[in-house]
């Protein structure tokens, strides 16, 4: 059951991947970077959660882990618009 749920898992990074791509090489403009960094920054918490097995780990870990995400998004979304 558990491998079950790790292929769920990993399906679903594949979709949000695919989503960024696909919104990225279609369309043009400030609202699918902004859509583009967002699907990332969803990524990349999931990856922290589960993947990363931080989501048992003390709060403050976590904090630490997904504000260096969200600046490096944030820096991202600055540098870009």
């Amino acid at each position: 059951m558990k491998r079950f749920a790790l292929e769920i898992g990993l399906a679903g990074l594949l979709l949000l991947t695919l989503a960024a791509w696909l919104l990225g090489h279609n369309l043009a403009g400030t609202w699918v970077v902004g859509c583009v960094l967002a699907l990332t920054f969803v990524k990349g918490q999931w990856l922290i959660d589960q993947f990363m097995g931080l989501r048992q780990a003390p709060q403050w870990l976590r904090w630490i882990v997904s504000g260096w995400l969200l600046l490096v998004v944030g820096m991202t979304a600055l540098f870009n618009m």
